[in-house]
């Protein structure tokens, strides 16, 4: 006589609890966070792939925006107690700190810059920010994204 093993049940319930907090936590890190910490998918980043230079922010100030929001009010708040600040990012290859958070590329005045965006978990995409004739904007990567100038100029759009 064969026995038969019978389930409970719980081993299918454990591994899709499991598996919905797992996506659950994945998709916090696609939306913005306002904190100047990394999430559980990582630290956003910026990274100047041009021949002239750039600039990130650490904080982006606002929440529910996601990676490749723009505004064109500059972000000065303090986050977690880290004080706004800049950092400029020199032609071919300039970053931001790794392992270091920051949430904000800035596009300047005047110019068009062509943004890759490489998404962990996600879909890579790229973004064109004409700012020619207006003023800056400023454009978030949520922390699970990284954001690569690879074009600018002021003449026309790469």
């Amino acid at each position: 006589m064969a026995l038969k093993r019978q389930s409970n049940g719980l081993g299918r319930s454990a591994v899709a609890v499991t598996a919905v907090a797992f996506v659950a936590v994945l998709g916090t890190g696609t939306t913005a966070h306002a904190g100047a910490s990394c999430g559980v998918t990582g630290c956003s980043s910026s990274v100047n792939d041009t021949s002239v230079g750039a600039t990130a922010l650490k904080n982006w100030c606002r929440g529910g925006d996601s990676t490749g929001a723009s505004t064109d009010k500059q972000p000065t708040c303090k986050s977690d107690d880290v004080p706004q600040k800049s950092m400029y990012l020199s032609p071919n290859g300039g970053h931001t700190p790794y392992r270091e958070d920051w949430d904000t590329l800035r596009v300047d005045a005047g110019w068009c810059y062509k943004v890759r965006f490489i998404v962990d978990f996600g879909d890579d995409f790229n973004r064109t920010y004409d700012r020619r004739g207006l003023s800056a904007a400023y454009v978030k990567a949520a922390d699970n994204a990284d954001a690569h100038v690879i074009g600018q100029s002021t003449s026309s759009c790469p």
